[in-house]
């Protein structure tokens, strides 16, 4: 696994953290703005991971199709 993708791993359980500490706020503006924070760090970054998961794939591919050639 390379390091971007693990690095966009991380972010995302931060994202998911954010979310579920956003719970535990009893005000409901803040509830809110730190909910909404969290989600948007969770869906930017399971849109990166699913890119960068799709890069590798075709990177690999054009590295099987170089050895047999």
């Amino acid at each position: 696994m390379n390091r971007y993708l693990a690095s966009l791993l991380v972010i995302w359980w931060c994202g998911a953290a954010v979310a579920t500490i956003a719970l535990f706020i009893p005000v409901y503006n803040s509830y809110f703005i730190v909910g909404a924070i969290g989600w948007s760090i969770v869906i930017v970054c399971t849109f990166l991971v699913f890119f960068e998961m799709r890069r590798v794939k075709a990177e690999d591919k054009k590295k099987e199709n170089l050895k047999s050639s």
